[in-house]
Order: structure tokens, then sequence, then C-alpha cells
């Protein structure tokens, strides 16, 4: 039968949501409040699906947010998600075909890039996907937690409300946003879900608990977390799972990693999303307790090079050019001189002598400063002119913070 490309109507809602589930080895939570939340945050007008008789074989959404680049610019983007393939449909193509309509309405859009969690990380690189965000998770001894040293720490940590935790928290994370590349917007459907909290999605933990710095009337910082309720032999075995914590200052980060190594009869602490640069292994008395374990987290696709290059600022004032190859987009092809510093950029396209050549996955790798180019170069996967220009363009694209993304879609 013949193979449609195309957007689910609306009276597909739920196929598409039973065939992502599928894809996915899960059946979708009926449960009260799931589909309405499913419902506030899914954009019908911006899947692409693949259907033959009738019938959903493949599914894909781009979510609208705003992404955070070095320097504090907010740019559109497609936050791609739902990317699924039947099994019985494998080996068609299917996947190729979504994907490149998914990024050809980002361009329509004017989306300068595409974004992703990768379920399976041989897939979308060879779409132009570069590893651009990695995370780390953790987990400690709450007895090894001890920390020696910290910024002072002048205000205060309480417990917050679920009733208030939303105003106190969302005006938190908007600051930290423009603090940390790789960071997206929260609209209230997002936050809706962030906070959603009926007990089929506990795992057997705690509800949520809500912690808050405030320091000089302000709230600078909050923590979202869990607490696993075991005894063993009479003995508390709990452990306490930061589900999000989010720091604005250094102070608030600080007093709120302090007040997680100090929640009574907690055994382990743990994290499932950390940056990379985050400072508490420096603060801890004892850092090797600190099991930290890396992974590959967002994924980043550039779709107009120019917007993305001069959207950003630079760690040092050069003059560096690019060139791009590019067969999927082949509009991204080229080759392009950024001149660029701490007040931003100009970039233009040019045919002078290129200082890095690289394929398209290879600038969404180091676009947010998380991939160097040395390091790609000397992995065979991009060429330098010489040593000198891979110094150059590692200086460059260096960002304050490693870039990071606690925000799954």
């Amino acid at each position: 039968m013949e193979l449609e490309i195309r957007a689910h109507t609306p009276d597909e809602l739920w196929d598409y949501r039973t065939a992502v589930a599928r894809g996915f080895g899960y059946y979708p939570r009926e449960e009260p409040g799931e589909r309405e939340l499913y419902v506030s945050r899914h954009e019908p007008e911006r899947t692409v699906v693949a259907a033959t008789g009738g019938k959903m074989v493949g599914t894909s959404v781009a979510y609208s947010y705003g992404l955070s680049v070095p320097g504090g610019k907010i740019l559109p983007v497609a936050a791609v998600s739902d990317v699924t393939v039947a099994v019985t449909h494998r080996r068609r193509g299917i996947l190729t075909q979504m994907m490149r309509r998914q990024l050809g309405q980002a361009r329509e859009r004017g989306e300068p890039a595409s974004v992703l969690w990768a379920s399976e990380s041989l897939l979308y690189r060879r779409f132009g996907f570069g590893m651009a965000v990695q995370h780390e998770r953790w987990d400690i001894p709450r007895e090894h937690g001890t920390i020696a040293h910290m910024p002072d720490t002048p205000g205060e940590v309480r417990f917050a409300s679920p009733a208030e935790i939303r105003t106190l928290a969302r005006d938190v994370y908007e600051r930290t946003v423009e603090l940390r590349p790789g960071m997206v917007t929260r609209n209230d459907a997002w936050w809706n879900t962030q906070l959603f909290d009926p007990e089929h999605r506990r795992g057997g933990m705690s509800a949520f608990f809500y912690a808050v710095y405030e320091e000089d009337g302000r709230t600078e910082g909050y923590i979202q977390y869990r607490i696993d309720n075991v005894w063993t032999k009479k003995h508390p075995d709990k452990s306490l799972k930061v589900v999000e914590l989010m720091a604005a200052t250094d102070s608030a980060h600080a007093a709120l990693w302090q007040f997680c190594m100090s929640v009574d009869l907690v055994t382990t602490v743990t994290s499932e999303h950390q940056p990379v640069d985050d400072p508490l292994w420096w603060m801890l008395t004892d850092p090797r307790w600190l099991h930290r374990e890396p992974f590959d987290a967002v994924w980043l696709r550039i779709i107009d090079p120019v917007k993305m290059l001069s959207s950003r600022t630079y760690s040092t004032e050069d003059k560096l050019v690019f060139e791009v190859r590019d067969k999927f987009c082949p509009w991204v092809a080229g080759r392009y001189e950024i001149d660029g510093g701490p007040a931003g950029a100009e970039v233009r396209p040019t045919n002078a002598e290129p200082d890095i050549t690289m394929w398209g996955a290879g600038l969404g790798a180091c676009y947010l400063g998380g991939s160097r180019f040395s390091s790609l170069v000397r992995a065979g996967r991009m060429e330098a002119k010489s040593a000198d220009a891979m110094r150059r363009a590692d200086l460059m694209f260096t960002a304050n913070r490693a870039p990071w993304c606690p925000q799954e879609f």
C-alpha cells in the first residue's frame, strides 16, 4: 500500500499516542489527568507521521521551544520527539522521510536549529545531529556527602508547598536559562508536566518534596525531590532522588546541596541529570565517593548556520572560516567566515580557504561549547588547516558554563 507522510488529523490523536507508546514498549496512560496533560502540550500541526492502510507505522513531533545559546540569547528551535517506526515497517526509509520533513518544516518556520534526546544514539548523526550536551548521573552515600568548601550562604532554605512552587520555581528557571547554554524554555503545559505528581508516577517513592533558598526576600534556587522510604532490618535505607535542582546563584546551589546531604534517615543521594561542570565535586570533603556516570543528553542539528553562528557570543576576538559539508540538508553546506568575540559576531558566506572542515553533525556538537573542535579533529571527524586553527576554534567557542538541559522532551 502507498505510504503517506503527513500530520495526523484531530481524530487520530489517540491513535498517534498509541503508536508512539507501542514504539517505546509501553501502553498509554489512562489514569486521571494523563490524557489532558498530554493534549495540553501536544502540537498536532507539528507532527509528521507515516501511515499506510489507515494505520500509523511511523510517528514524530516537533515541539516549539526556545534554546539558550552562549551569550544568553534565546533562539526558536524544533524539539523533535516521539520518533518511532513500527517493527513491521523497518528498512523502508520511513525515518529518513519523516526527519527530512521535520527539518524542512523547521526551516520554513524560521527555526535555525533542531534538538532532540536520542533513545538510540546511532540514529541521528546521519541526519546531521551532533552530540551537543552531555550530562552525568550521580549517586553518593550521604555519610560521605560532607561539604568542606562552599561560598557564603547568607540566605535560608525552607520547604515550599506545591501551591507556591510553580511561581517561585518558574522565576528561578527563567533566570537560569539565560546563564546556561543548552537549556530550553518551558511554557505552562511543560510546567504542568514537570509538577504533575499522581501516585502512579512515583514508582513506589514519595510524592514530590520542594525546598527553596531565599536571600534578601528573593528566591534564588529550588529543589524538587522524592524519597524512597525503605527500611532494612529496622534500619533506614532511604535514597533521596533529586528530580531537579535549579540555582540562579552559587550561594543557592551550595545551600541546596548542603540541604540534600542533611536530610535525616537518608543513606544515598542520587540525581539523574547534572551538568558536567557542576562544582559540587570540588566542594566535597572526599569527592571520590561521588559516583559520576556520563551520558549523551541533547543532540543539536544546525539548520541555518548564519543565524546560529551570528547569534552567540565568543570567548575571544578572532576570525575563522568553516567549511560545512551536508548531504541531508544541502542548503547548510558552504563556507562561512565568523568574525566574532565577546560582544557578538558577524557571519557571512565566503570562498576563502577553510580553517576547519566538518560535517553538519560536527558543527552541532561544538556549537554550544560542550565539545572541542580539537577533540573531533583528533578523532577523525573533522579536518583542520593547522594545530593553530584548532586551538583558536577551541578558544572562540568555549562557553563560561558547560551546556545543560534538565528538560526532557
